[in-house]
């Protein structure tokens, strides 16, 4: 392996991801699949969704995909989770209505972009799996937030039946009792 192991960042049910450095020191994400995991695809199915999604711009960018140790490694994204992000006290206290309504916007750009090309990503329902990476002027001062969609493990070509629209709706806006919602309609003002 080409990579250095420095840290792991998580541990899934079927995957642990770590952040590694190439022999030139830049850090990227490796994904790979755990001893225990019946799913032994990892490297295929998730490489080949998240190429997928690289071709319309969306997701971390893929540096390498390896069959024969069943890893992934991707573009290392510095963000935080959309919803470890709403749940802030920050978004409470520094975030402006104008800079979640351009992040949902954008969020809902890509996921149409994933529609048009029937991949359904199955797992964006709770925020978990799309980071919130901060944009900043010459200032060092933020000036927007940018998504960026993550974990295309159980991602799947559906022709015509996408949901992601429908999961980010849900979760954004329309689901009751989600407190991601409630933050978010309460940041907007919105009733539903």
């Amino acid at each position: 392996m080409k990579y250095t192991k420095i840290k792991q960042i998580a541990k899934g049910w079927s995957s642990y991801i770590w952040i590694v450095k190439n022999n030139k020191g830049k850090e990227f994400v490796l994904k790979e699949v755990r001893e225990k995991s019946p799913r032994k695809d990892l490297a295929k199915r998730e490489g080949k969704m998240l190429l997928l999604a690289n071709s319309i711009g969306v997701g971390p960018k893929v540096k390498e995909i390896n069959f024969e140790k069943n890893f992934v490694v991707m573009e290392y994204i510095k963000g935080e989770k959309f919803f470890d992000f709403i749940l802030s006290e920050r978004f409470d206290n520094e975030i402006t209505q104008i800079q979640v309504y351009n992040l949902i916007k954008e969020i809902y750009r890509q996921l149409l972009l994933l529609d048009k090309i029937n991949l359904s990503h199955n797992q964006l329902q709770i925020g978990k799996n799309i980071l919130v990476k901060k944009i900043f002027d010459k200032e060092k001062k933020v000036v927007k937030y940018f998504p960026i969609i993550i974990d295309f493990e159980k991602a799947t070509i559906k022709e015509n039946h996408t949901k992601n629209i429908g999961q980010l709706l849900a979760m954004c806006f329309y689901n009751p009792n989600g407190v991601i919602a409630k933050r978010i309609r309460e940041k907007l003002n919105l009733t539903i």
